[in-house]
């Protein structure tokens, strides 16, 4: 999916189905400004956490978006893990549980900042096939800080199909 020249690569959309997993995270409304920062507190805090409670994450971080209202929305930041507490006493994790259905995904290869031909790819996809978008989606980040170079970033975006 990379090229030669490092430019941000899109792929193309394409619907396959997606198992049922649970995220554990931390929860916030944010912007899109201050988004980078939440993450850099989030990942962290949530590693900790899961060390606290025994827990190993079952893959890479994961960011699940919802409840968009004007420049804000919910964001859970947090990773998929094989099995949940009971309970997380008095912690700062909450359980997102993301659905074991169709989705539209498209795989993004570059920096955070060009992911918008990521987003636009799949909006015509949307669009191609008379749907719109759900409320909530997600980003799995298989690439990304600590792991790759920026313009290796590696992130896939997905939206479930009804």
């Amino acid at each position: 999916m990379t090229n030669v020249l490092n430019e941000p690569s899109v792929g193309r959309p394409e619907v396959r189905r997606s198992p049922r997993r649970t995220v554990l995270g931390l929860r916030e409304r944010t912007s899109i400004a201050d988004l980078a920062a939440f993450f850099a507190r989030a990942i962290p805090a949530v590693r900790r956490e899961l060390d606290r409670h025994g827990l190993t994450a079952a893959g890479p971080p994961v960011a699940v978006y919802r409840d968009e209202r004007g420049h804000q929305f919910q964001v859970t930041v947090g990773f998929p893990v094989w099995r949940v507490p009971l309970v997380v006493p008095g912690g700062p994790l909450v359980v997102e549980d993301l659905p074991g259905c169709r989705v539209v995904t498209a795989e993004h290869v570059g920096p955070y900042e060009t992911l918008g031909g990521t987003y636009a790819a799949l909006s015509e996809w949307f669009t191609g096939h008379k749907l719109v978008p759900p409320w909530m989606m997600w980003e799995e980040y298989l690439a990304g800080p600590g792991a790759a170079a920026e313009t290796a970033y590696h992130t896939r975006v997905v939206y479930p199909l009804p």
